[in-house]
């Protein structure tokens, strides 16, 4: 193909400049939820993807001049683009397997690996998005030459246009897939998508330009990546037991596996139990769950009357309480709906008596607070995506409202993330909880990844402990063997330097990356 074959008139690179927006931000949303199952949601997280992409993009426009002063600008255009359409294909069927098997290797202690992932991860983003970024220096040179004997005059004019139909195009890209594929379809099929669309409209390209051999190319890559889009996805097996079910929500991946006489549920990388059942049908209680059994025992009421679960999950937590305080009011606070249906379906938790809202924690909270203050007994913090916090349930101002929402005597427990002894996340939660409550303790459940913390008013002393709860015999048996098997509280305390975490300022991930580093 020459530029003599090219399509005549402005209307086909516009279309084009449309459509290269269209596909780098539908390529950069999708990358997002295919990285999150396994690196997070993370503000990191997020500034390597989109350094990455920007970086890409920025080659991509030295590589697209470079090529345009080589003439066959169309050619060009056609290759890359078929070439960004057989990568988006490639992605989703890739990255995962990538990802999984150098985060196992990482989490045994072998470095290299993380490195490995990163410099993995960056090419394969790259190379998609830097073929893409060379489209609008080819674009720009085959239209000013498509224009008339004045069009060298009126580049900036054309540019202005390019330049305008490729951001409305980027605006499409991201709406669509933010708002429309991500949530209906899925990762693959938004990845899916962008794909197909980039090998038709090659194909169309090179057809209208009378290329054949590039038009019988488009034609197959066309075909190739349709055809990828229906075949099934084989996904990577799960290292923590074996797989009973495994599927996307809006909002995270979700495994349901079997193992060690439980079925759990494991959210996006897998890595953490998020909700388990027993599979000879006994109380769910151990490790952060115990902890959650005793709350009302670090209160000063007898009984406790309402209980809010911020982080829901499948229902572990809500089932404790149901069946050890049954005359509690328990409502649960969940984001992911699909979280809470994977509960009842493969753990059995049907939750009678508990209510369930799907919502965000933080408004809802805030909600709460002034709508009903001063109403709960207990409530039980547990909505953080492992490793990270998110910063909004972090800081003072989250905390201030948890605090107008307890009852006189009542309980704040929050379970915080560390690494053995690296505990920079505890510390700033203790520190930061402790600017809203008179008293935080803190006690390590078995393992290495989990403290608990509990806030109150009211001094440790006064709360009625195991004895002063009016419980039935067998919750109270319960309660005194899982006291006798955990560490008790103790007052919480930080080095010197600790953040206080705030709405303006909460370095939550900064500090979870630190850990990571360290524990290299």
């Amino acid at each position: 193909m020459t530029d003599a074959t090219r399509p005549q008139g402005l209307a086909a690179w516009m279309a084009l400049s449309f459509l290269g927006g269209v596909a780098v931000m539908n390529g950069e949303i999708a990358a997002g939820r295919l990285l999150a199952p396994h690196l997070g949601t993370s503000t990191t997280t997020w500034a390597m993807l989109i350094g990455t992409v920007l970086g890409s993009l920025a080659l991509g426009n030295l590589l697209g001049g470079w090529l345009s002063a080589r003439g066959a600008a169309s050619r060009w255009i056609v290759r890359l683009m078929l070439a960004s359409s057989l990568l988006f294909a490639a992605l989703p069927r890739v990255v995962p397997w990538v990802l999984s098997s150098s985060l196992a290797h990482f989490r045994t202690g072998n470095a290299f690996s993380l490195g490995l992932l990163a410099a993995i991860t960056a090419l394969a983003l790259a190379l998609p998005m830097g073929s893409l970024g060379a489209l609008p220096p080819l674009v720009m040179h085959a239209a000013g030459n498509a224009g008339d004997a004045e069009a060298t005059g009126k580049l900036g004019r054309l540019a202005g246009r390019l330049s305008a139909l490729g951001t409305l195009g980027s605006l499409v890209g991201t709406f669509g897939a933010g708002l429309v594929l991500l949530p209906w379809l899925g990762t693959r099929a938004t990845f899916d998508v962008a794909a197909v669309l980039l090998a038709v409209s090659a194909a169309v390209f090179a057809f209208r330009a009378r290329a054949r051999r590039e038009a019988i190319v488009g034609a197959a890559a066309s075909t190739l990546t349709v055809a990828l889009a229906f075949a099934p996805l084989s996904t990577p097996a799960p290292a923590h037991g074996r797989l009973l079910w495994a599927g996307e929500s809006r909002h995270n991946h979700i495994a349901v596996v079997e193992r060690g006489g439980e079925r759990q549920i494991r959210v996006n990388d897998g890595f953490a139990v998020q909700s388990f059942a027993r599979l000879d049908g006994e109380l769910p209680v151990r490790d952060v769950w115990a902890y959650y059994a005793m709350a009302p025992s670090y209160g000063t009421r007898p009984v406790p009357e309402r209980v809010l679960l911020l982080g829901l999950g499948g229902g572990t937590s809500a089932e404790v309480f149901r069946r050890l305080y049954p005359a509690a009011a328990v409502v649960g606070v969940e984001l992911d709906a699909a979280v809470v249906e994977a509960g009842r379906t493969w753990l059995g938790f049907a939750l009678p008596g508990v209510e369930v809202r799907i919502d965000d924690a933080r408004p809802f909270l805030l909600a709460e607070a002034e709508r009903a203050p001063g109403k709960q007994d207990v409530i039980v913090l547990d909505a953080f995506q492992f490793p990270y916090v998110p910063f909004q349930l972090a800081t003072v101002e989250f905390f201030a409202a948890a605090r107008r929402c307890l009852a006189p005597g009542g309980v704040l427990m929050v379970n915080a993330g560390r690494h053995g002894e690296e505990r920079g996340v505890v510390h700033a939660l203790a520190r930061t909880m402790a600017q809203v409550f008179p008293h935080v303790q803190a006690a390590d459940p078995p393992g290495k990844s989990n403290t608990i913390l509990v806030a109150t008013e009211h001094a440790p002393a006064e709360a009625v402990g195991m004895a002063g709860l009016s419980v039935s015999a067998q919750t109270g048996a319960v309660l005194r063997d899982l006291a006798g098997r955990h560490a008790p509280m103790r007052p919480a305390a930080w080095p010197a330097g600790t953040p206080v975490l705030t709405d303006d300022h909460a370095p939550v991930e900064w500090l979870t990356d630190r850990i990571i580093w360290r524990a290299l």
